[in-house]
């Protein structure tokens, strides 16, 4: 548990003395700024009008200025920015040894290399934690400040957990970017197979077999096709065993593959 805990702390060092954490958070940003932007244009389309921020002809029907509708938007958002974003944080994590000539230091500590690879993991789990509760309490600020309407303990809470349950899929979803870097040897290998993923978890969502197909979940649930109370515990339990996958894999491939 020791080396555990100081493997933690160290792959912790190594991130806030970069500047990856700060940009994963002015990029994450942009998700409650955008929701936010959307909430005052329904709000006040005339005013957003002569603002110029939408046309004249333009059509807002589909979206209304609350509470349930703005924590819903913020949950879809967090479903498909999220997988990009994690993604990008735990490609950074696994992928900067090899990228940095790093590797061959960090195996020459006398720490198993499962710790290490855990490590990464909760690195990986609490960079994503916080940036999604960051993001969510500035957006909780800006929906306030905008005044939404249907406001309630009851409403804020249910979208809480919607959003930590969505945001906790995805994370799940994510873990296989961690086998990708490592094989990959990088950066480019785990973002360029993920932007593919979420094309056809997209495509796969549309054609209803979503459900069955890990990166799809998320999505589903958050209400992003309006299939969120459809998926049933095999959904959840596959997200899992993908989750589960990534770790194991890497563990594997860390302890096993020739790593010079």
């Amino acid at each position: 548990m020791d080396d555990l805990a100081n493997a933690v702390w160290s792959e912790v060092r190594k991130a806030t003395r970069s500047r990856v954490p700060l940009l994963t958070l002015l990029g994450f940003l942009m998700l409650p700024l955008a929701c936010a932007l959307f909430m005052f244009i329904y709000k006040d389309p005339d005013f957003a009008r002569s603002l110029g921020l939408i046309s004249a002809k333009a059509s807002l029907a589909g979206g209304s200025a609350d509470w349930p509708f703005y924590l819903s938007m913020f949950a879809q958002g967090i479903s498909i920015g999220g997988v990009l974003l994690f993604s990008l944080i735990g490609s950074w994590v696994f992928g900067r040894e090899f990228a940095d000539g790093t590797l061959t230091n960090l195996l020459a500590v006398p720490v198993p290399r499962t710790t290490i690879v855990l490590a990464k993991f909760v690195v990986v789990c609490l960079w994503s934690i916080t940036l999604t509760a960051i993001v969510y309490a500035t957006g909780l600020v800006l929906g306030a400040l905008i005044g939404l309407s249907e406001g309630s303990a009851g409403i804020v809470m249910q979208g809480s957990v919607v959003l930590a349950v969505t945001s906790g899929l995805v994370i799940l979803d994510v873990f296989p970017v961690a086998f990708l870097a490592s094989v990959g040897r990088g950066y480019l290998l785990p973002l360029g197979v993920m932007l593919l993923v979420l094309a056809l978890a997209n495509v796969i969502g549309v054609l209803g077999w979503g459900n069955y197909f890990p990166w799809s979940v998320p999505g589903l649930y958050a209400g992003l096709s309006g299939e969120g109370a459809s998926l049933g515990p095999t959904s959840y339990w596959i997200v899992l065993l993908a989750g589960l996958a990534g770790v194991v894999g890497t563990c594997l491939w860390w302890t096993h593959a020739d790593q010079h």
